[in-house]
């Protein structure tokens, strides 16, 4: 009695009685039922305590030990002695005409928390990858109540059936999703934004150089300082830095070539961040051609630049960079002299704030790595609900 006091309340099962227990290869089978209680008649209201009949059902439970657990579970059917109602006991574990327990469903969702496919979720829990699947549609997420007031917006690839490419909403601030809408065109996203009533409360909208993201924020949100992620102006650097490299090593020979290919990191760096045979071995690099130099000192003064604490700095740091970018003469730095032209304005505010898209370009990683595991989604709803469940699995609540 004592053992069989413990193996149900060891499954949370404290409410039945434990009739029998089987290990069957890959599966553990126990034959219980319910304690027998006063049932309430569904119809009339009275109560009773009259046995009509015993049905025998089998019931999937949460696995144990890696081996699936089934109930036999020896199900009581009541009737009324008013109304002569017959009815089923009922048990919280499991709903009605059901024959899988509330908590390997809950447990079934709690594991799309992760980054696992439906299929490894359904293989772990002994149950059909099609039930998951089902499972997953009980997950619902409206529309959110407000816009918070850090906005952040980017685009990624999902390859649904409204296109190429989706739109992400965060509030990085508060390190949530806030939407996933299916397209990225101006006229979608601005009649998704303009159903908010708080649209005057966002004070920093966040995004990467895309005109119609900026020009839609100019018009949807007033009061908003409009940041361009650092990110995004940093790499137009990198990319010129990279392609003076690649012309240089082409007139290398071919060990040569090899060597500055698997050093090109290197160069990438911040000479004040290697070690003393790394910096020499840099400067030997930069001997092999005047071009090289001029491209790797723009880099560090560009970088010097993007250390400002402050836009009156930053604004100091980038003339001074423009100027010796000008003389240099280098054309792999043209379109990122453009890029600082356009945008220097919106370039500039984001070194008075301390906002960027990181929690956003972070969530899209993750949502390649959903798109990977699952061989993509076709269907944009289910991606976008696995998109929420995993991604704000975590996240504190909205203030």
């Amino acid at each position: 009695m004592l053992q069989e006091h413990s193996i149900v309340k060891l499954l949370d099962m404290e409410h039945m009685r434990l009739l029998n227990f089987q290990d069957i290869d890959d599966r553990i089978v126990l034959e219980v039922e319910l304690e027998r209680r006063t049932q309430v008649c569904p119809v009339c209201g009275s109560l009773t305590d009259k046995i009509h009949d015993y049905r025998r059902q089998r019931v999937k439970d949460i696995p144990l030990h890696r081996k699936s657990l089934v109930w036999m579970y020896r199900k009581r059917r009541y009737v009324c002695e008013c109304c002569n109602k017959r009815f089923y006991e009922s048990n919280y574990l499991l709903p009605k005409w059901h024959r899988i327990t509330n908590r390997l469903v809950l447990h079934s969702i709690s594991m799309l928390e992760t980054k696992q496919s439906r299929k490894d979720v359904a293989k772990a829990m002994y149950v059909s990858e099609s039930s998951v699947a089902r499972w997953l549609k009980l997950v619902e997420y409206g529309r959110p109540d407000k816009l918070p007031q850090v906005l952040s917006i980017d685009e990624f690839k999902g390859n649904t059936e409204y296109g190429k490419f989706q739109c992400i909403l965060t509030a990085p601030t508060q390190k949530r999703v806030l939407d996933i809408l299916p397209t990225i065109r101006e006229e979608d996203i601005s009649r998704y934004l303009e159903t908010f009533k708080n649209r005057k409360d966002v004070r920093f909208f966040v995004s990467d150089m895309r005109r119609d993201y900026i020009s839609m924020a100019k018009r949807l949100f007033p009061n908003a300082t409009i940041v361009i992620d650092r990110f995004h102006v940093a790499r137009y650097c990198t990319w010129a830095l990279e392609n003076v490299r690649k012309r240089v090593q082409k007139k290398l020979l071919p060990e040569q070539r090899k060597y500055f290919k698997r050093s090109r990191f290197l160069l990438l760096a911040r000479m004040r961040t290697l070690s003393a045979k790394n910096k020499a071995a840099v400067e030997r690099m930069l001997l092999f051609d005047r071009d090289l130099r001029e491209a790797y000192l723009l880099k560090e003064v560009f970088y010097q630049f993007m250390d400002s604490s402050s836009s009156a700095e930053a604004k100091a740091k980038l003339r001074e960079f423009r100027l010796q970018a000008y003389v240099a003469e280098l054309p792999e730095f043209d379109a990122c002299l453009t890029m600082l032209q356009n945008w220097e304005p919106y370039i500039l505010n984001a070194f008075d704030c301390s906002y960027s898209n990181g929690f956003t370009e972070g969530c899209n990683n993750t949502i390649k790595v959903i798109k990977r595991i699952a061989y993509g989604y076709r269907n944009f709803d289910n991606f976008r609900r696995r998109i929420l469940l995993t991604l704000n699995a975590k996240a504190p609540s909205a203030a």
